[in-house]
């Protein structure tokens, strides 16, 4: 499954890229970065997307490879 561009470049700020780099490499705006920071941050993440997980569901992590 492929990672959107918004996906790409939180990957790239969770590596250590600087904001302003990770968002012109994943061809978003700064700013549409940095409304995704804010919404999934102190929230749970799927370990394979990085999607954050609503409230009302869980992961299954009986399904996990790893």
């Amino acid at each position: 499954m492929a990672l959107s561009k918004t996906q790409q470049a939180l990957r790239l700020v969770s590596d250590g890229v600087p904001i302003k780099v990770a968002a012109a490499r994943a061809g978003i705006a700064e700013s549409t970065l940095r409304m995704a920071i804010g919404r999934t941050k102190d929230k749970e993440q799927c370990p394979c997307c990085g999607q954050v997980v609503r409230e009302g569901f869980e992961v299954d992590r009986s399904v996990l490879k790893g």
